[in-house]
This record gives structure tokens, C-alpha cells and sequence, in this order.
């Protein structure tokens, strides 16, 4: 299972606080699982999603994720959700697909490669990455 994304776009960035970076910096997102797109969608918050993965990441007692994102009205723009022995990737934007499940090791090393990107990605065209994804969030 791969999460991944074009270059980030930052045009829409008009500070630097948490909040503006988790929901202004966005890029074309994807979900594929081997050579099949489960979900894409253009200008998507990748950092507010990397931030949500990782809370729900050091959740002990975690249960599906669900993303609830600032950016969209409907819960589930991304789910991870198990499903018999695994877990499945998908979205409530197309609830027809879905990735094969996956184990939770899987799920765990393709949240934390693309966690481990966006911080990259933030550090690399000097935002602080540390900051953005910290939680909980500066109020």
C-alpha cells in the first residue's frame, strides 16, 4: 500500500502557524494499492492528513481512522479500517473500492513512509516540520 503525492503547493499559504500549514499546503494525493488507485484527489492536505495518521498512529487503544479534515465536510476522505485479520484503505468518496487487506505492520510502514516524506517535504522548502505536525496543535 502506497500513500503518496505530487510536489507540495504552497500558494495558498499565507502564514506560518500550525493551523495554516495543516490546512493551506496541500498537493495531488494518492492511495494505490499495487497498481490500482483506491482514491486520488487534487489539492489535498497531505500535512493535515500526515498529522492525523500520526495521532491515530499512538492511539494504544486505536480503533479504523476516519479523517476529519478541516478542509472537507464529510468524515472519511481517507479511512484504514479492519477488516477480518487486516486492514483496508479506501474513501467516502468512492465507497465501491477499496485496497486488499493489508496487515498492520503494512499499514503501519506505509503511514510512517509517508509521514516521514511530508516531514521532509516541509523541512526541504523550509517550513518547520517539527512544528506543523505537533500535537497537540497551538491553539
Amino acid at each position: 500500500m502506497l500513500l503518496t503525492y505530487d510536489a507540495l503547493d504552497l500558494t495558498g499559504l499565507q502564514a506560518t502557524t500550525q493551523a495554516d500549514i495543516l490546512v493551506a499546503v496541500d498537493a495531488d494525493f494518492r492511495a494505490v494499492d499495487g497498481d490500482r488507485v483506491v482514491y486520488e484527489e487534487r489539492s489535498f492536505p497531505v500535512v493535515e492528513l500526515a498529522w492525523s495518521l500520526l495521532r491515530w498512529l499512538d492511539q494504544p487503544d486505536r480503533g479504523d481512522f476516519v479523517f476529519e479534515s478541516m478542509s472537507f465536510e464529510e468524515l472519511g476522505a481517507v479511512t484504514v479500517r479492519r477488516q477480518g485479520a487486516g486492514w483496508v484503505f479506501g474513501s467516502v468518496f468512492v465507497p465501491d473500492i477499496a485496497s486488499d487487506p493489508v496487515s498492520w505492520g503494512e499499514v503501519e510502514r506505509s503511514v510512517r513512509a509517508f509521514t516521514r516524506r511530508v516531514t521532509a517535504d516541509l523541512s526541504a522548502v523550509g517550513l518547520d516540520a517539527t512544528d506543523a505536525l505537533r500535537y497537540p496543535p497551538a491553539r
